[in-house]
C-alpha cells in the first residue's frame, strides 16, 4: 500500500521500515502490523531530572579497599590537584613550572610527530618507549650510580603507580609492607590500597631503622627515600645502606627506592642512589619527573631487578596499558639531547638562591614562633614550632590568608613527634616568597594579639 501511495518499489519500502525499526522509530507486532515507537528514539537523548527511587538513595556499598583508604578529602578538595589555589600557598615539593623550557618541549614535541606520525597515535608498549628506557638508563647510570640496562626500565604514571605496581607483583593480601614514619602519606596509600598490611618504622638520624620486632613478621616490602628522606629531610648513611640491603635479602624482602628530589642537593653534588650498592638484586629503584618537569607530565619509571622486569610490565598492562607514546617519545629526545641535564643544572641554581633567600626572610620574621630545620636536599623545610600550644592559632592563621604549609602530623601513622609546618619554596620568586612570609608574620602577630587581649 505505501509503496503504491508513493509511487516508489516495494523493496525500497521494505529496505526504509527495516532501517527504522533498527533506529527505534517503529515496532512491529506479530499479526497486528507495524507501528510508530513510544516514546520515540530522541526521548533518550534529552535531559531530564534525575528521579531517585526510594530504594536507591541507600548507602552505596564500597569495598574494603576503599573504605580503608587514609584519604580525607571529599568533592572539591579534589579539584585544585596538591599545589591547591594559584598564588603563594608554600605546599611542598612544588615545581617552578613558569620556568619549564616550553618552547624547547613544543620544538621537540613536534619534531617527533613529523618524523613519527599516527604510528605515535596508535596503542604504545606497556614497557616504555624503547628511546626513552635507553635515554633513562643512561642517566640514572651516568648521574645515579646506579646499575641497569635499559629492558630493566618500566616507565610509569609516576612513582605512586610505581608502588601499586610493586606492591601487586611482591605483596599478597595482609602481608606486610615496611613504610617510613613519618613518611610520604601516599606510599601509606599505596601500599595499603594494594592489600599490603602497613608497618610504620621509626627514622633516626641514619634513616629507617631496620631491627625486626621480636613478635613483628618479616616484611615483604621496604619503602624508603634515602637520599632526602621525605619529610625530615636527613640522608640515609652509607652503614644503614648495606644494613638496610643484607636485611632485605636475609628476609627474602625487596627494598622499594623512592628517589625523589635527588637532583636538588645544595651542600655538595647529588649522592648516588641505593640501587648501585646492591648486588643481591634486592632494590627495586623509582623515579618520577613531575618534581623536575612538570606534575602533569604523569611519566615516571621503575628500574626493576630482572626477575621482576615481565610481572611488572604484565600488571602495568592490566591497570592503564601506557602513557601517552608523544610524550614519551618529546622526553627521550629532551633526554638524549641534554635538555633535561641543562633544566637541572639551572634549577638547581635558582632553587638554591630560592632557598637561602626564604632561610633569611623566615629567619628575619618568624623565627620567634618557629625553629627551622635546614637539610642538604629537597624543595621544602620543617619549621618545628617553639611553643606546642600555638599550633590551633597558627592553622587558623593560614586558613584565613590561604597559605598552606602542611601539618607534619600529615605525614605521621605511629610517630609522635612536636608541632611542625612542612613550607615548599621551590615555585616562587623572591619578591613572592617575601611578600608570603611577611603576611603570614603580620597576621600571625595580629591573631597573637587579639588572643592575648580576651578576656580570661
Amino acid at each position: 500500500m505505501i509503496a503504491a501511495d508513493l509511487g516508489i518499489a516495494r523493496l525500497t519500502v521494505k529496505t526504509a521500515l527495516e532501517r527504522l525499526r533498527a533506529e527505534g522509530y517503529v515496532v512491529t507486532r506479530s499479526g497486528s502490523g507495524t507501528f510508530v515507537a513510544d516514546p520515540l528514539p530522541e526521548t533518550y537523548l534529552s535531559a531530564r531530572p534525575a528521579r531517585i527511587e526510594a530504594q536507591a538513595a541507600r548507602p552505596v556499598r564500597l569495598s574494603d579497599r576503599v573504605k580503608k583508604l587514609p584519604d580525607p578529602r571529599k568533592g572539591k578538595d579534589f579539584d585544585f590537584g596538591i599545589a591547591g589555589r594559584p598564588g603563594v600557598s608554600f605546599v611542598p615539593a612544588v615545581a617552578a613550572l613558569d620556568e619549564f623550557p616550553m618552547e624547547i618541549w613544543e620544538r621537540l614535541r613536534a619534531q617527533v610527530l613529523a618524523r613519527k606520525g599516527a604510528h605515535l597515535l596508535q596503542y604504545a608498549s606497556s614497557h616504555g618507549d624503547a628511546d626513552l628506557r635507553k635515554a633513562i638508563a643512561t642517566y640514572l647510570c651516568d648521574f645515579r650510580g646506579a646499575r641497569c640496562q635499559p629492558d630493566q626500565i618500566i616507565v610509569t604514571a609516576g612513582t605512586q603507580q610505581a608502588m601499586i605496581i610493586s606492591a601487586l607483583a611482591l605483596v599478597n593480601r595482609g602481608e606486610v609492607a615496611w613504610i617510613e614514619d613519618p613518611g610520604f602519606y601516599q606510599a601509606r596509600r599505596a601500599f595499603g590500597f594494594a592489600g599490603g598490611t602497613v608497618v610504620p618504622r621509626p627514622i633516626d638520624r641514619e634513616g629507617i631503622v631496620i631491627a625486626r620486632p621480636a613478635k613483628g613478621r618479616s616484611p615483604k616490602i621496604i619503602y624508603v627515600t634515602p637520599s632526602h628522606q621525605f619529610p625530615l629531610g636527613m640522608t640515609m648513611s652509607l652503614a644503614r645502606r648495606t644494613a638496610l640491603i643484607e636485611f632485605a635479602r636475609h628476609c627474602d624482602a625487596y627494598i622499594f627506592e623512592d628517589d625523589h628530589n635527588s637532583e636538588f642537593r645544595f651542600t655538595g653534588p647529588p649522592l648516588p642512589c641505593l640501587q648501585g650498592l646492591d648486588n643481591s638484586g634486592r632494590v627495586i629503584y623509582a623515579g618520577t619527573m613531575s618534581k623536575i618537569l612538570y606534575p602533569s607530565l604523569r611519566l615516571g619509571y621503575i628500574l626493576a631487578p630482572e626477575p621482576l622486569i615481565d610481572p611488572m610490565i604484565k600488571i602495568r598492562a592490566v591497570m592503564d596499558q601506557h602513557s601517552s607514546a608523544i610524550d614519551q617519545a618529546t622526553l627521550a629526545r629532551f633526554l638524549s639531547e641534554g635538555f633535561f641535564l641543562s633544566h637541572i643544572k639551572r634549577m638547581r641554581k635558582l632553587y638554591s638562591d630560592r632557598r637561602d633567600y626564604f632561610i633569611e626572610q623566615f629567619q628575619r620574621l618568624l623565627s620567634d614562633h618557629f625553629r627551622l630545620e635546614i637539610p642538604e636536599a629537597g624543595l621544602h623545610f620543617v619549621a618545628w614550632l617553639r611553643r606546642k600550644e600555638d599550633l590551633p592559632l597558627i592553622a587558623r592563621v593560614c586558613s584565613e590568608i590561604e597559605i598552606r604549609p602542611t601539618p607534619l602530623s600529615s605525614c605521621f601513622i605511629e610517630a609522635k613527634l612536636d608541632p611542625a609546618l612542612t613550607f615548599g619554596f621551590a615555585a616562587w620568586s623572591r619578591a613572592q616568597i617575601r611578600e608570603g612570609l611577611t603576611k603570614f608574620a603580620a597576621a600571625l602577630a595580629r591573631a597573637k594579639h587579639l588572643s592575648s587581649a580576651l578576656p580570661l
